[in-house]
């Protein structure tokens, strides 16, 4: 009796498999086509590019300036110290020692979050170029019949013909 149902079971499962087959490719074009832009690209060539990195670069030297700033504070005082170093009692010394050394450990969690926050920025400022460059993006991929489009950055290889970036530059302002 089992393998009587078995075979029944085998046998409309054959029968239904084509039928299932059919709906399942319907979802996936036959070959689907792929185009590669490299984002880094756009971000420096093209005008909407150039503004934006411009803004980021504005903001990343008055960080840099900032923590420069603090950095000589620093090496200045380090230096008092050591000059006056003769003249000081140990215990004075070693807590103005021991004053710098926090200041040195407050200026490297600084240096990091401040890294930590131009990266934040990076990231924002590709994200909204690519906000921008969306609708550009899909009118080319159309234009093209491209039915998925990559950032170079997230491949290991591509051919060239596949490369879309000089006309997503061409449509950016």
């Amino acid at each position: 009796m089992n393998r009587y149902l078995a075979l029944g079971c085998l046998g409309i499962g054959l029968m239904v498999s084509p039928l299932l087959q059919g709906l399942a490719g319907s979802a996936v074009p036959a070959n689907p086509k792929i185009g590669v832009i490299d984002i880094e690209n756009t971000l420096s060539t093209t005008p909407a590019g150039k503004r934006a990195n411009e803004a980021f670069e504005k903001g990343r030297k008055a960080k840099q300036a900032a923590l420069d700033k603090s950095q000589e504070d620093l090496k200045k005082a380090d230096a008092d110290l050591s000059k006056q170093a003769a003249v000081l009692k140990p215990e004075v010394l070693n807590a103005k020692r021991a004053e710098l050394e926090k200041k040195f450990v407050d200026l490297q969690q600084t240096y990091v979050k401040l890294e930590r926050e131009l990266a934040t920025d990076r990231t924002k400022l590709i994200q909204t170029l690519l906000k921008q460059a969306e609708p550009l993006i899909a009118k080319i991929a159309k234009a093209e019949g491209v039915h998925l489009i990559i950032d170079q950055s997230a491949t290991v290889w591509a051919d060239p013909a596949v490369d879309l970036t000089q006309k997503l530059n061409a449509e950016m302002k």
